[in-house]
């Protein structure tokens, strides 16, 4: 008894998958799915629908293979991009880097580069805005301050005309607030890393053909305006830095790229 309500059961499965959909119809209907999604821009969970089809219906051969095309379609054009993205952050760092003087210190991680334009030799008589940035392109921006009086400073804002960005404060008994003292002059230097030093960073290297104002702000306020020699090097750390995280980011993803096209040929 059981065993004829197993066959009946059986024949009625089979019965209902004859009257659904083929795989080869599934697996056509996600292709369209997957291409209304490229046309959309949305690269990723196109990609996604192909790639699961030879999974899901493995009946669909055909279709599987096509799948395969739209794939390897998409994924070398993403890979032509990212090898025109490294060629041209390639010639900017080969342009660019040579203003620039690369430092080490014994126990730095990373090289440092330091613009030819803000060397000791040419800043430590002087009140100025500083941008130097590693190998990686991650940018820091410091404010140097030299002066008879101390000033405390623990936050630097620069304005301009219509412009104007700050960044956090440092406080004065961080290890980013450095003090410093000789023959009578007073130094101080402070660091600022993160989200809105980034901005000020932005600011001035898109706006260095303007005059801007650098307000060193603490106990008291120093303000000076920012030189063009000063402008210029930031600007080109800017472009340096971009530059940077490009390349690091396009030589991650080639491999990545070239590896996926070679194993769906295959």
């Amino acid at each position: 008894m059981k065993f004829r309500l197993f066959v009946v059961i059986a024949i009625i499965q089979t019965i209902v998958s004859a009257c659904g959909p083929s795989q080869p119809q599934l697996a056509v209907k996600k292709i369209a799915v997957a291409e209304e999604l490229l046309a959309k821009g949305d690269t990723t969970n196109s990609l996604l629908h192909l790639d699961s089809i030879s999974l899901l219906y493995p009946k669909a051969l055909s279709e599987a293979r096509t799948a395969v095309q739209i794939s390897n379609r998409v994924n070398v054009s993403r890979l032509m991009l990212q090898r025109e993205n490294l060629a041209k952050a390639n010639l900017v760092i080969d342009s660019l880097i040579k203003e620039f003087n690369p430092e080490k210190g014994e126990f730095d991680k990373y090289t440092y580069y330091i613009h030819n334009r803000q060397g000791i030799d040419k800043t430590w008589s002087r009140s100025f805005v500083q941008v130097y940035l590693n190998e990686k392109g991650d940018l820091t921006l410091t404010s140097n301050y030299y002066g008879g009086q101390w000033i405390n400073h623990n936050l630097l804002s620069i304005e301009g005309e219509g412009l104007s960005a700050k960044t956090d404060s440092v406080p004065i008994d961080n290890v980013n607030n450095h003090h410093s003292e000789f023959s009578g002059s007073k130094w101080e230097k402070v660091t600022y890393r993160g989200e809105q030093a980034d901005k000020v960073i932005a600011l001035i290297a898109a706006n260095s053909d303007k005059k801007l104002k650098s307000i060193f702000r603490g106990k008291s306020s120093y303000i000076i305006w920012l030189e063009e020699s000063d402008k210029k090097a930031i600007k080109t750390a800017y472009d340096l830095a971009r530059a940077l995280k490009v390349k690091i980011a396009s030589e991650k993803v080639i491999p990545l790229l070239e590896k996926k096209i070679k194993s769906e040929e295959e």
